[in-house]
């Protein structure tokens, strides 16, 4: 582990953290009053950084917490930085949501830590990023945490040095951290607090062996360093391999994918045959699943979908891996509602699944039908503007060309055994209340064109694949 001192610290944010510069950024910097986070709030002050300071009460100490907060606004106010702060409710937030004190606290924290970016980032024009003090002893109490509960390659690489929303399309907030302190222990910091005059307070609730981290960080690891006195280190250096190892398992699996996975009418789609000569691999599959919000522990029945029956589904918060025919699909849970005019001057109009072309027709001779389901042929006299183009819903009918009789949509569309992606995605165009056409499958006998039909609109619907 590197020693820590400003030099130190300068050539690693250099190498780390190459694209963030001090020009346009401002840092919030998640101070607890511990040596951790006041070390690194005096080295990002020596670098010349635009700091406040961020220091959230989550009241579980009674006046050790009110101490807490005291020491760290005394300090803010030392270091010339904005001191932001709030008082949390911690254990009936844990209470009211059924979580443990520690995933109670992070919530609250996290959920107010994106409230201060947020706004910051309204009343400034430069980029607000967050920085927490986890060091290289954090890491390796993580990695033997994941280790013993059960992980894959990824968990044994540890907490990343940044972390970015914009990596995780299903993150479920929108910040931005790094962590500079990540490749140096804990007794650094605490040497550098010393040879540079920093006090800081000590948190009585570390020496307690009431949460699992403590009781490695008091108990296993020391216990450990009997036995391999360079344990902190050689676990470091096994998570540098690991990370390298899983950069080309990543490539690896990333580019297998991008080879067999397709996307018909815009829907991610793996063919049956491709799915089940991966064998249950539980690399491959969580190398494509885990981008879509599932979780690890669904694995084994995720596994089980290509033996399922048609229409049979897995989901996450976000999808749905469904069977379908001889393949699996990979749907949205979101629905998302179309809801489009198109005037009547109108030639084109975009949507949110495809592209409606419009032509109109006066000279009936001249008129040569294509049967393509993708064109509507409409009797414009019957119609009344502007139309609507709409998602379908269950109370919807129409009359489908050549029945002369009213039918439920729903029931039209199930008969023509559509799979539940495409049926999602099907729009219906209306004149008014009446539906004139059910996008790329039939129009309404209402609208159809007629020996007395005087004007025709043509309609060319293209979709996105």
């Amino acid at each position: 582990m590197m020693l820590l001192n400003l030099e130190q610290f300068k050539s690693h944010w250099a190498n780390t953290f190459p694209g963030i510069t001090f020009y346009n950024t401002h840092f919030i910097i998640a101070v607890s009053g511990g040596v951790d986070s006041i070390v690194l709030t005096a080295l990002m002050q020596q670098m010349g950084a635009k700091c406040s300071i961020a220091h959230a009460n989550f009241q579980l100490r009674g006046e050790e917490s009110n101490r807490d907060e005291s020491f760290v606004q005394a300090f803010a106010t030392k270091m010339g930085m904005t001191f932001l702060t709030k008082r949390f409710d911690t254990l009936a937030f844990a209470e009211q949501y059924k979580m443990g004190i520690q995933q109670a606290a992070r919530e609250i924290r996290y959920a107010w830590f994106e409230t201060l970016i947020k706004d910051m980032g309204h009343q400034t024009n430069a980029n607000i990023m967050l920085l927490t003090a986890h060091h290289a002893d954090d890491q390796v109490e993580t990695v033997l945490m994941q280790f013993f509960r059960g992980t894959g390659l990824h968990g044994l690489t540890g907490i990343p040095a940044m972390r970015s929303h914009q990596q995780n399309p299903l993150a479920t907030d929108h910040i931005d951290l790094i962590r500079p302190l990540l490749p140096f222990s804990k007794a650094s910091i605490k040497d550098f607090a010393k040879l540079n005059g920093l006090d800081y307070v000590e948190d009585s609730s570390n020496l307690k062996n009431d949460y699992t981290r403590n009781l490695i960080r008091n108990q296993l690891i020391p216990q450990m360093e009997i036995i391999y006195p360079n344990v902190n280190q050689q676990i470091l250096d096994t998570i540098s391999r690991l990370k390298e190892a899983e950069d080309i398992v990543d490539r690896t699996v990333t580019s297998f994918w991008k080879k067999h996975i397709s996307f018909p009418k815009g829907i991610p789609t793996i063919k049956l045959s491709t799915w089940n000569q991966l064998k249950g691999n539980a690399t491959y599959i969580w190398g494509l699943v885990k981008a879509y919000g599932f979780k690890a522990t669904q694995l084994k029945e995720i596994h089980k979908i290509a033996g399922a029956a048609k229409g049979a589904y897995i989901a996450s918060a976000s999808h749905r891996l469904i069977k379908w025919d001889d393949s699996i699909q990979i749907v949205s849970n979101q629905e998302d509602k179309v809801y489009d005019t198109i005037s009547k001057d109108q030639k084109v109009l975009d949507t949110l699944f495809g592209k409606f072309q419009l032509e109109w027709i006066e000279n009936r001779e001249q008129l040569k039908l294509d049967t393509s389901a993708t064109m509507a042929y409409l009797d414009a006299d019957q119609l009344n503007w502007p139309l609507l183009n709409r998602s379908w819903v269950a109370t919807d009918y129409f009359y489908p060309l050549g029945l002369r009789k009213k039918k439920k949509l729903n029931h039209f569309l199930g008969s023509l055994k559509l799979s539940p992606a495409i049926k999602a995605m099907t729009t219906v165009l209306c004149s008014d209340s009446k539906i004139a056409w059910v996008v790329g499958q039939r129009i309404d006998e209402r609208f159809k064109i007629t020996p007395n039909t005087k004007l025709v609109l043509k309609i060319t619907f293209l979709s996105k694949s």
